[in-house]
This record gives C-alpha cells, sequence and structure tokens, in this order.
C-alpha cells in the first residue's frame, strides 16, 4: 500500500511461542501485510517480536497475550484505553484485528475478523468467553466499518446469529505454511515415523476439544477391521477431557491408537506424507486449516461434511457424517483399502490447495483496509 494512508495491526494477542490457530493467522497475515506495507503500524505485547518480524513495533502490556478470559479481558480494556488514545496520536487511518477484537468506540474506522463462533454454539467448552462473544462481540462488530469472515461458512453464522444488516461483511479465506507443509522426502519420512513408532496409520491432528469429536473418532476406530492400521491422535489433550487417554483401553483397542501430543511443524509435514490418510472429524469447523496441510504434503484426505469443511476441501475429500461411528468407520474403511482413490485424492488435494494462501489472504485484505480506511 502506498500513499498518506496508515494502517494499524492489532497483534496485542501475538506471542513468540504460541501455536494455537487464532496465533499462527495473526503472525502470517502480519508478516504478509509487512510486506506490502512497510510502515504499517504494528501493536504486540513482547519486544523480541521486533526481531522475528522484523519491525518497530508499538508495544503494549506483555499481560495482554494471556490466553483465556483474563486475557480477553485485559485485551478489551486496553483497545478502549491505551490503543484509543495512541490511534489518535499516530493518526491512523484505519485499525485491522485478526481476531475479534477491538474498539466499541473507534476513533477511525475498524475492520475485524471472525473466524468462528464457537463459544456460541459449544458453551459448555468456552463457559467464561461465550459471554464475551454473546455481549461484546456484536457490538464490536456494529462499531467496526467491516467485518471479514474466513469461509463463506462462517459469514452466514455471524449473519445469523449477529445483526449486521447495515456492516459489509467480507470473505478472505486463511492460508496455510506453504514453506513448511509439502510432500516429505522418504528419507524423511522413515526417520519421522520410526521417532512416533508409525507404521501404517490414519492421522488426525488438533487439540482433543469436545468439537474436534476425536471420542466419536476413536470408538468408530474401533470397528475399522484393518490388521495392523493405528490411529495416530497429534495435538494436545484437553483438560476438559483427560479421560480421552483411557478410552482406547476401555474399547480393547489401547495398542491401535497413539496419542501422539503436540508435533512441530516441520516432523507433522512428515506424518501427513507418510500417512495413508488424513482424517478430521469436526462436529464445527469456522474454516480447518490441518486439511490444508495434508493435502499440501499429499496426504488423502477424509473429512465431515459440515460447516466449512466442503468449502475448504472441494472434491479433494472423502466425506463421512460426523455424528455416525459407521459413516467414520466407513470412510476410513474406503480409503484405506483403495490405493487408485488415494492416488485421485492425493492430485486432487495438491491441486485444490493452490487456491489457499497467505499470501492471496494478505492481498485481497490490503484491498479491503484501503476501501474502508479514513
Amino acid at each position: 500500500m502506498t500513499g498518506s494512508k496508515r494502517i494499524a495491526f492489532g497483534a496485542a494477542n501475538l506471542t513468540s511461542t504460541g501455536m494455537d490457530g487464532l496465533n499462527r493467522y495473526t503472525g502470517e497475515m502480519l508478516k504478509e501485510l509487512l510486506d506490502r506495507d512497510p510502515g504499517l503500524i504494528a501493536y504486540a505485547p513482547l519486544p523480541e517480536l521486533s526481531r522475528e518480524y522484523g519491525v518497530r513495533l508499538k508495544l503494549t502490556d506483555p499481560s495482554l497475550n494471556r490466553y483465556g478470559f483474563k486475557g480477553n479481558i485485559n485485551r478489551l480494556i486496553w483497545h478502549q484505553t491505551g490503543l484509543r488514545a495512541s490511534l489518535k496520536q499516530e493518526r491512523v487511518s484505519v485499525f485491522y484485528s485478526p481476531v475479534p477484537e477491538g474498539m466499541l468506540f473507534p476513533v477511525c474506522p475498524q475492520v475485524i475478523t471472525v473466524h468462528d463462533i464457537l463459544p456460541l454454539l459449544f458453551p459448555d467448552v468456552y463457559p467464561r468467553i461465550k459471554y464475551y462473544f454473546r455481549f461484546i462481540v456484536p457490538r464490536l462488530l456494529r462499531a467496526s466499518s467491516a467485518v471479514i469472515a474466513v469461509s463463506e461458512s462462517t459469514k452466514k453464522d455471524i449473519e445469523n446469529h449477529y445483526d449486521l444488516s447495515d456492516r459489509p461483511v467480507h470473505v478472505v479465506y486463511q492460508g496455510y505454511r506453504d514453506d513448511v507443509f509439502v510432500p516429505a522426502s522418504p528419507g524423511r519420512v522413515k526417520e519421522i515415523k520410526a521417532k512416533y513408532r508409525l507404521d501404517s496409520y490414519i492421522l488426525s491432528v488438533g487439540e482433543t476439544r469436545p468439537y474436534k469429536n476425536i471420542r466419536r473418532l476413536i470408538r468408530a476406530f474401533a470397528g475399522v477391521p484393518i490388521p495392523g492400521l493405528k490411529l495416530a491422535l497429534a495435538g494436545k489433550i484437553n483438560r476438559l477431557d483427560r479421560s480421552l487417554l483411557e478410552l482406547p483401553g476401555e474399547l480393547g483397542i489401547s495398542g491401535k491408537v497413539t496419542f501422539l501430543d503436540y508435533v512441530p511443524d516441520e516432523e507433522l509435514a512428515a506424518l501427513y506424507s507418510g500417512a495413508v490418510a488424513f482424517i478430521f472429524p469436526s462436529l464445527y469447523e469456522g474454516f480447518g486449516i490441518p486439511p490444508l496441510e495434508a493435502m499440501a504434503c499429499g496426504c488423502p484426505v477424509i473429512a465431515s461434511k459440515v460447516a466449512s469443511l466442503p468449502e475448504v476441501c472441494g472434491e479433494a475429500a472423502v466425506y463421512v457424517d460426523p455424528c455416525d461411528n459407521d459413516s467414520i468407520a466407513g470412510g476410513i474403511f474406503k480409503t484405506a483399502n483403495d490405493k487408485q482413490l488415494q492416488d485421485t485424492l492425493r492430485q486432487k488435494g495438491l491441486e485444490r490447495v493452490k487456491s489457499f494462501s497467505y499470501r492471496e489472504a494478505a492481498e485481497k485484505l490490503v484491498k479491503i483496509l484501503y476501501e474502508y480506511s479514513g
């Protein structure tokens, strides 16, 4: 972006180590926007991020990037106080927040991204943040010049749950790390499979929150009659469901299910590359990055036919009903036993991911920000 317009980027939630989806999206979009506008003003909580992103940051209170409800409240207060004062001083043309946080009474045009409405759909999983989404988010969105949704599915959710009849909602798809998630070499695949003691396996990725549907996946996998096939689950065990670790034993398949915990991206790319298939049985997703990562690594994808997933995966996946054990088991059995289907899914997946990148997302976002800048 050129000219006298000044963009401010809200990255108060950004950390140098956090690996959750919102943190990653914030970091990747910040990098891309900096490439297009070196004069971008970025607000972030930690000085070391200046070295990581090569930019002079407007430092905020380090406590702002705390996870959970307290972090949300701290940032809510800062957006109404410190941010407003700074934006006035800097004479900013537009403020962009990559997460649903911002000013209730903006001092300049404001654009906010909403990734999903999970706290409204699964309130038991988000016992405190659900109130933020019920009472604060609708006011933030109505105070914004425009809203960004990460999928058409999320756009519909936003419009169905919030009164935004006079606010434009633009769809800007997310991307994935195409510098990391590429087909791994046979040697690398062999090395990582040996590290995690895997041979023939179906891979699933993500923290085991209830809406990720991992309990039903394990129960369904118990009914897949393929000798030697394992289910590998990469991701942290959610604190709400620690007993999930005991489920394979209760079903008599403890030797067929492996909990890998968190796996670094570089190793995860090799796990995708070496899997028989990747399965994403979620009950809901605002977008869903892991299927993109799997497709980019040449891994056949099995996904729920709900929410945004058909929009993201297109014809490059075998779809299942996430509420039906037999459907999930059938999708796994069908894919694992059909080499021709696996090859077809690999080719379609590698072609499909070409439609998604942070570069394209940033280009579209910059145009939107310029349109609404003061």
